[in-house]
């Protein structure tokens, strides 16, 4: 009579175990990058939708809706403010809010240009001058706050020239590619 023996050896399991090693070793660090990535697409889209939804809430009411963008990494956003017959109330009520907490924790957004944090939109979803003469965002950029080397994004915004409406584009992407950016467009 013979007896099987079924299982592994400790050899094959320790054997089995270092492969296993190996790979997470190597699928860790393209992990990470992809996972970085993803941060900034959740962000880029996020600010793109804050964007719509200002000039969609000013289309609609026929009244002036403000983006407030706040760039602060990991905690930043953005909110949509309303204008209710001619005034905003104080303080103001936003009526959507976005926070980069939500899928973008490490995602950084730099509004251009520099120290510009808003922009309003009239009832026909043109873009207008701040109420209070601040400078107008026309481009956010997206990036990771820890680890170079991936790919960036770009809201743009624009009323006129070729590039009008408002876009998610790739700055290092060729010109000739549909996900490019276009020249220019923050200025």
């Amino acid at each position: 009579m013979t007896i099987l023996n079924r299982g592994f050896t400790l050899i094959e399991l320790l054997i089995g175990l270092a492969i296993f090693g190996i790979l997470i070793m190597l699928a860790g660090p393209m992990y990470a990058q992809f996972m970085a990535n993803s941060q900034i697409r959740n962000a880029g889209d996020g600010m793109l939708n804050g964007v719509l939804w200002a000039q969609t809430t000013a289309i609609r009411g026929n009244t002036l809706a403000r983006l407030v963008v706040d760039p602060t990494a990991g905690t930043g956003g953005w909110r949509v403010l309303q204008t209710i017959e001619g005034a905003e109330p104080s303080p103001p009520n936003p009526i959507q809010v976005y926070s980069l907490t939500d899928g973008s924790p490490n995602a950084s957004v730099v509004p251009t240009p520099a120290g510009a944090t808003q922009i309003t939109f009239d009832g026909f979803g043109r873009i207008i001058a701040n109420a209070d003469a601040s400078a107008t965002i026309s481009c956010i950029n997206i990036d990771h706050a820890s680890m170079t080397g991936l790919r960036n994004l770009r809201v743009v915004i624009s009323n006129t020239g070729i590039g009008v409406g408002t876009k998610l584009c790739d700055p290092a992407a060729a010109s000739t590619e549909p996900q490019a950016c276009p020249a220019n467009p923050c200025t």
